[in-house]
C-alpha cells in the first residue's frame, strides 16, 4: 500500500523531488489469515453492474481477471452497492501530536489496518509502539491494543495515550 500524504513535511532537496509518500505491508504468515474487506470499502462514484462470468477478455478488459465462483448474473459489488474494493493508495494527511515522538502515524491510517487485519476482540500486536498509536486506535475500536517500545519516554506517552481512551 503506498501512503500518499498531501501534507508531506518539508525536505531542502534541490535535486530531486521531495517525498510524499510511504508503503505499508500487509504480512501474513500463513497462506490463509483473516481480512475484512468489507470494513474497509471506500465510497464509488459509480454502482458496478457488470455481471462477469469467467475471464474479462472483451474490449477494455484488462485479461487478468477471473471470477470462478460468483454466480451468473451476480454483480460484482453485490455485497455492497455504491462501495469498492480499497485500493493500494490510501491518501491520508499527516497529523500533529503535541508529544515530542518525531514519526508518530496519524489515527486514520492506521485505523483501516486494524479494522481489515482484526475482528472485535481480537489482540492487536505493534512492536515498534513508539506513542502508542496503533494501541490507542486497536483500543477505539474494540480490540485489545499491546505495544512494545525500548524507549522508556516513549513507553510514558503510550501509557499517557491508552489510558486516556479507557477512562472514555
Amino acid at each position: 500500500i503506498i501512503w500518499s500524504k498531501p501534507n508531506p513535511m518539508p525536505e531542502s532537496v534541490t535535486d530531486r523531488p521531495t517525498k510524499s509518500h510511504e508503503y505499508l505491508f500487509l504480512l501474513s504468515k500463513s497462506a490463509t489469515y483473516f481480512y475484512d474487506a468489507e470494513a474497509i470499502k471506500e465510497p464509488s462514484d459509480s454502482v458496478i453492474t457488470k455481471f462477469p462470468d469467467g475471464w474479462d477478455t472483451g474490449d477494455g478488459a484488462h485479461g487478468s481477471f477471473h471470477r470462478k465462483g460468483r454466480e451468473a448474473g451476480q454483480a460484482v459489488d453485490a455485497y455492497s452497492p455504491g462501495k469498492r474494493n480499497r485500493r493500494t493508495v490510501w491518501e491520508i494527511a499527516t497529523a500533529p501530536f503535541p508529544g515530542a515522538h518525531f514519526a508518530t502515524f496519524p489515527p486514520a491510517l492506521v485505523k483501516p489496518c486494524i479494522l481489515a487485519g482484526s475482528a472485535e476482540g481480537d489482540s492487536v500486536l505493534d512492536p515498534f509502539s513508539g506513542a502508542g498509536t496503533v494501541p490507542m486506535v486497536a483500543q477505539d475500536l474494540g480490540r485489545a491494543g499491546i505495544g512494545i517500545e525500548l524507549r522508556r519516554e516513549y513507553v510514558e506517552m503510550a501509557r499517557t495515550r491508552t489510558a486516556q481512551r479507557a477512562l472514555l
